[in-house]
């Protein structure tokens, strides 16, 4: 069996079995310690829920991207609190923002009805941005003039 098992090995870890001096490891626990030890610093570490003080709405940038950091934030913490998630999401809104000044007007009661809250604010920016183009530089709708409309007197009519 022993000796079956380098070939369960891949990469790093083969490579690291091979450099082993032969007769080195006298027991499965010896080979399990110094397996540990060798690779600890390349597991991925696990963060707490204070970590996620530090995602925050970044200026000029979109609340459905500040929800999508956010949410990748949460997937790296276990157990995470549903009151601790609501208050750091609400923390790290831009304070400037439409959406934190409504949120903090009228609170949702929990973090399902705060998000719900916000992919309707994230579904209007998605709404205004995708409008944006039939606008003049002024913000407002521009009326087209077209020559099929003009009167018979040659003047364009504005639609």
């Amino acid at each position: 069996m022993c000796q079956a098992f380098p070939t369960t090995l891949r990469k790093a870890a083969h490579t690291w079995f091979k450099s082993l001096r032969p007769r080195s490891i006298h027991s499965f626990a010896q080979l399990s310690d110094l397996f540990q030890k060798h690779f600890v610093s390349s597991r991925t570490r696990r963060k707490n829920s204070a970590s996620l003080l530090n995602v925050v709405q970044e200026r000029n940038k979109s609340l459905s991207r500040y929800l999508g950091r956010f949410n990748a934030a949460t997937l790296e913490i276990d157990n995470l609190d549903e009151s601790v998630k609501y208050t750091a999401f609400m923390r790290g809104l831009r304070p400037t923002s439409k959406f934190a000044f409504d949120v903090n007007k009228s609170p949702p009661g929990n973090m399902s009805a705060l998000l719900d809250k916000a992919n309707k604010y994230i579904q209007a920016e998605e709404y205004l941005e995708t409008h944006k183009e039939h606008r003049g530089d002024n913000g407002q709708e521009q009326e087209k003039i077209t020559r099929e409309d003009s009167p018979r007197g040659g003047r364009a009519s504005k639609r």
